[in-house]
């Protein structure tokens, strides 16, 4: 995933803050005869209202900043003679260790995920999960991405969260909870993943359960819908692989 920046539409969409004055303007809009009997109150709300919404500006830069980093840091080179300052070599940060880089973006974007709810927030925690699961902290990951997974205000990196976990529990044993999560997925019109690629996963899940002949039939299904898709490639191979073992 790449470092896009969002909006301060979208930021702000979910910020119960942003929420709250919002709601004090429309009451200044609809009792405006009223509250012009209080000036003074007015004047004391109308400042509150202006620096809340400075609060939330710089929250929102500082948080982007941290989003940002965290990614570049989950994203970074090894270098064994790294310095300790990882950019300090340049613009693109370097780490000695993998569990370095890591821990390092991790730092980020559990900072992001405590400034509260946001869009931001939301995409935090799923790079959280993931730096976390590469850590080895499996049962923090999961609690994370379970927490993404069930999120409407971001529906893409929700989509991400599950295939993710997905893997994950196919990995771990648990076949019967990456299957329902990659039929749902590839049942749900909104998802907006690339439906082979859920597929595939899907038939290793159908496969590992002993459900050879399923497996193959989402990959017949796929190859038939995927005519030019760039995962086209290995839906066939994987597909050659199942019925050669069938025959």
């Amino acid at each position: 995933m790449g470092t896009t920046k969002l909006t301060r539409k979208e930021i702000l969409a979910e910020d119960p803050v942003h929420h709250a004055m919002m709601r004090l303007l429309e009451l200044l809009r609809e009792r405006g005869n009223l509250i012009a009997a209080g000036a003074g109150a007015v004047v004391l709300i109308a400042l509150g209202i202006y620096f809340g919404i400075q609060y939330l500006e710089r929250r929102e830069v500082r948080a982007q900043d941290q989003l940002s980093r965290g990614m570049d840091f989950y994203h970074a080179r090894i270098d064994p003679a790294a310095p300790d300052d990882p950019y300090a070599k340049g613009g693109d940060p370097l780490f000695r260790t993998e569990e370095a880089k890591y821990k390092a973006a991790a730092k980020e974007f559990a900072e992001v995920v405590s400034s509260g709810p946001s869009t931001l927030a939301v995409m935090a925690r799923y790079y959280l999960g993931l730096t976390q699961l590469q850590l080895g902290q499996k049962d923090e990951a999961v609690r994370s991405l379970e927490a993404v997974r069930s999120n409407t205000a971001s529906r893409t990196v929700a989509y991400l969260a599950k295939k993710v976990l997905a893997n994950h529990y196919l990995e771990t044993g648990n076949s019967s909870g990456a299957v329902e999560l990659l039929e749902g997925m590839i049942k749900d019109p909104q998802c907006e993943l690339p439906r082979a690629s859920l597929q595939l996963d899907l038939a290793r899940a159908l496969e590992t359960q002993g459900k050879r002949d399923q497996a193959i039939k989402v990959l017949r299904e796929a190859r038939r819908n995927e005519s030019r898709s760039m995962l086209l490639s290995q839906v066939i191979q994987e597909l050659n692989r199942l019925e050669g073992i069938s025959q």
